[in-house]
């Protein structure tokens, strides 16, 4: 086995995009502003339409959310404040609202806009991301304007995982129904902490505090989000200080910047995981041998020394080490002499090699788009012609819900539940469109794992899935992350491990 070395990822770095021109940014001066250099746009103004991890902070600000993870990934109460199950069958839970929650247009927030956003929509119109990730909640049974049952169809124990999680928002129904999908999406209102004053597409998101929050009315009053997703832009943004706050920046850049006395640099391990989406439904990848030897290619401990300074941690399994779905004393091998081996069996070699396109974003995570160049210099090693295709989340995320991927995707994925179900359970499962492996098989053994309570026997299902998927590369895990928030040292902005930035929890120092 040989390393990938300091040459190789010196040479891939060359040429990598940088920017010249930085798009306007207002000075954020006043001190209950918020000016935040962002990686993306939103998608969609209906958060229960898509699946967009990167924009659950914006999503947060506006909407609120039912329940709510902690850093540590616990889940708490929100606009829930009390959940219960009320049979034995894990079939039946009970909820409780806050009493005292308003929408921007100042209605109140009642059980009749839970049923509206879970059930009513969702079944009517089963694009919506939300009608996948609750597919199998039937009914909200009102018995009050806070208190009402979720009914699902089958035993659901990790139901309420998902209250606090991705497309799960509660929209105002009356609103809704009176402007129909266009007009919400055009003029959006929520229950959160702040309403929405101005939106540029691709440029930026202006909010302002709600006087009738729950929580209160946040110290910080108006904030900004500036979608700037080329990584660069945003390092010169909060260079200059024309941004309060900056977040996912290139590794190397926060390392740098930890030696600007006017800015704090916080570097954390995600709770995510980077990996690699391999859809089943190209041909090449059916192959065993080849999906393999692309995996046993990668050396994972150089990509984690390389890019992140050995803060990411290199993954055996489709789990964060020592989470409750991690496999104690699995790894999967690194030996690109066998992966070429067992790439010449299938039939490719330097000689003969494998084409394959191989899609990527570029500086919406962490060294996203240096890590595909990393990894496909490692496959060139072994014999495969690798195309790098730049794209974005909304288009990966486009395909993959269709299953139209044309190659392998580096992506990834956030969790912020830490739950096995939440990575391999949903990665892995065929009769979901996250999934770009779909085989029957694991469907079956997924909605068995599905239905288990929860306890040890559940957990033991999702190692041992976790394990197959590994030898078998029906995905290849690659890094949990570290991400990284940048401020200027005058703020004081509480750091999640899911990559949360919510201004409502800011405050100016001094």
């Amino acid at each position: 086995m040989n390393d990938l070395t300091k040459r190789e990822f010196v040479s891939l770095m060359m040429g990598l995009p940088a920017t010249a021109f930085l798009s306007k940014v207002a000075n954020a001066q006043s001190p209950d502003a918020l000016n935040i250099a962002f990686m993306a746009d939103v998608q969609s103004w209906d958060p229960t339409s898509v699946t967009f991890p990167v924009g659950q902070s914006i999503y947060k600000c506006v909407f609120d959310s039912p329940l709510h993870y902690s850093s540590d990934q616990k889940l708490q109460p929100r606009q829930i404040v009390s959940r219960k199950w009320v049979d034995d069958n894990s079939t039946r839970l009970e909820i409780t609202l806050r009493d005292d929650m308003f929408f921007h247009d100042g209605s109140k927030l009642t059980t009749e806009d839970v049923k509206y956003s879970w059930v009513t929509r969702p079944h009517k119109d089963k694009k919506l991301a939300i009608a996948g990730l609750l597919q199998d909640l039937k009914d909200v049974e009102i018995i009050s304007p806070t208190q009402a049952v979720l009914v699902y169809s089958k035993p659901s124990p990790s139901a309420e995982f998902y209250l606090g999680f991705l497309t799960v928002y509660i929209l105002p129904k009356a609103y809704h129904e009176k402007v129909g999908d266009e007009g919400f999406v055009a003029k959006p209102i929520g229950a959160g902490p702040y309403k929405l004053v101005d939106y540029q597409r691709g440029s930026r998101i202006v909010l302002e505090a709600f006087d009738k929050y729950w929580g209160g009315v946040p110290s910080i009053k108006n904030v900004t989000f500036q979608a700037l997703p080329e990584a660069s832009t945003r390092v010169a943004a909060i260079e200059s200080g024309r941004v309060d706050v900056a977040v996912q920046l290139p590794f190397r850049e926060a390392v740098r910047l930890q030696s600007k006395p006017e800015l704090s640099v916080n570097l954390f391990p995600q709770a995510e995981i980077y990996m690699l989406q391999i859809p089943s439904y190209v041909e090449t990848y059916q192959n065993k041998d080849v999906r393999t030897a692309l995996h046993m290619a990668i050396d994972k401990a150089a990509l984690a020394k390389a890019f992140f300074n050995n803060v990411a941690k290199p993954l055996q399994v489709l789990a964060t080490p020592g989470s409750s779905g991690d496999v104690p004393g699995y790894k999967f091998p690194f030996d690109r002499k066998r992966a070429a081996e067992i790439m010449e069996k299938a039939g490719f070699s330097k000689a003969k090699p494998l084409q394959m396109t191989f899609l990527t974003t570029n500086g919406t995570f962490p060294n996203d788009y240096e890590i595909a160049q990393a990894i496909a210099a490692m496959w060139r090693q072994i014999g495969v012609d690798v195309k790098i295709e730049e794209t974005t989340v909304a288009k990966y995320l486009e395909l993959n819900h269709g299953a139209k991927l044309p190659g392998i995707m580096l992506y990834s994925w956030a969790n912020a539940t830490g739950d096995p179900e939440n990575y391999s359970g949903r990665i892995l499962n065929p009769a979901l469109r996250f999934s770009a492996w779909k085989e029957p098989a694991n469907g079956e053994r997924i909605a068995k794992l599905f239905a288990m309570k929860l306890g040890e026997e559940r957990l033991e299902g999702y190692r041992a899935l976790n394990k197959d998927a590994s030898e078998n590369s029906w995905s290849i895990p690659l890094l949990q992350p570290a991400a990284n928030v940048v401020t200027k040292k005058t703020v004081d902005l509480p750091i999640y491990s899911q990559g949360y930035i919510l201004p409502a929890e800011a405050k100016r120092k001094g």
